[in-house]
């Protein structure tokens, strides 16, 4: 759950403004302050980060309550996809935020203080929560062993240590995306260059075998959904007046692609890395089909869906944790595996939102007051 996988997914950041984001679950925009959304891609945001809650609600059922039928755990242990989402469109919105302000060597230090403070004030608080609550309750995590990297949990680097917050391993792969993308500043055939090498030592050293330690972090599969989602901002970019895509076609077969690999792999179970990047190939045609379409025609999401996309950030940040209680708490009160996951569900979604309306909004406000003050 980078992101992905927060703030809402601005016309303006679709048009090339400097304030969007990117995180599985992020953006840079908190609600209240927003430009009118690109709401599809805010709500599917929000669908990502229910499915992600969903997948670890299973999990967490299945080790404090009891045995979940292997057909729940089957269909709701997909929504671990949902990070698949996050760093789709986390390179999809930072290119189209950023597509104008290639070679311009003065953008980087506004580039890097948004992107430093989307992911940290939310992020921290609940990090040193969780070391603290380790100290005293070594018992709180449902695993065995669960050491972790100081390192990771303080600073998001990559490091052989999990980091504490079990999820906040998106972010590391967040934090690494925005290094590399501080080559676009250069020009954009430096980012060109500078992708094509990742993606071929990716690809070279799974041919060897798969990375461990720290360079399981950037050499990771998962870091060419990233690149995706950039090549998806260029397409929008470069391709949108192309009548195909305003007609709509290029979510139409990015549906049929994700529902094609999603009964797959309900059938043969988790595929392997290769087959995924095809799943998120289907995710960077779904965002690019919505994004395009949204800017001829107005469309029109529950409003409840959109509150969910607005706190996503949050809700991704606090719902791991928060299982590890709820969970107990259900089988206390004797709850059914069903009632135990919902249960987990809700209180997950409503201290997300919570989360994010006393901490990460206010932190987004306050970050974006000093910024204008500069």
């Amino acid at each position: 759950m980078s992101n992905s996988a927060g703030g809402a997914v601005t016309k303006a950041e679709i048009q090339g403004s400097q304030v969007s984001m990117s995180v599985p679950i992020v953006s840079v925009v908190p609600a209240a302050m927003a430009k009118p959304q690109i709401q599809s891609l805010q709500v599917f945001r929000g669908l990502a980060a229910l499915a992600v809650v969903a997948h670890h609600a299973v999990v967490s059922t299945s080790a404090f309550v009891g045995a979940v039928p292997a057909w729940a755990m089957s269909v709701f242990g997909l929504g671990y996809l949902g990070v698949d989402f996050f760093f789709v469109l986390s390179g999809f919105i930072i290119m189209y935020a950023h597509f104008g302000d290639a070679g311009t060597g003065p953008a980087v230090k506004p580039y890097a203080f948004k992107r430093l403070v989307r992911i940290f004030p939310a992020y921290l608080p609940i990090s040193l929560a969780i070391m603290a609550l380790y100290a005293a309750l070594p018992s709180l995590s449902g695993a065995a062993d669960r050491g972790y990297s100081l390192l990771s949990s303080l600073l998001l680097l990559p490091a052989a240590g999990p980091p504490a917050l079990s999820v906040a391993w998106t972010l590391v792969h967040e934090l690494m995306f925005y290094a590399v993308f501080l080559l676009f500043f250069i020009s954009r055939r430096w980012l060109v260059a500078g992708l094509t090498v990742w993606a071929a030592l990716i690809l070279l050293s799974h041919q060897v075998q798969s990375p461990t330690g720290w360079l399981r972090y950037p050499l990771s599969m998962l870091n060419i959904e990233f690149m995706l989602g950039v090549l998806a901002a260029w397409v929008v970019k470069s391709w949108a007046p192309r009548r195909w895509l305003v007609n709509g076609w290029a979510w139409v077969i990015g549906v049929g692609v994700v529902v094609a690999w999603l009964g797959l792999a309900l059938i043969q179970g988790e595929l392997k890395a290769y087959p995924r990047m095809l799943f998120a190939f289907g995710l960077a045609l779904l965002i690019v089909g919505f994004a395009v379409r949204e800017q001829s025609a107005k469309l029109y999401w529950p409003g409840l869906l959109l509150l969910m996309g607005n706190a996503s950030y949050s809700i991704y940040l606090v719902h791991n944790p928060l299982l590890s209680i709820t969970q107990r708490l259900a089988a206390r009160l004797g709850l059914a595996w069903g009632g135990a996951v919902v249960f987990g569900v809700v209180c997950s979604l409503l201290a997300g939102y919570a989360y994010y309306l006393a901490v990460e909004r206010p932190a987004l406000r306050l970050s974006q007051n000093f910024s204008k003050a500069r």
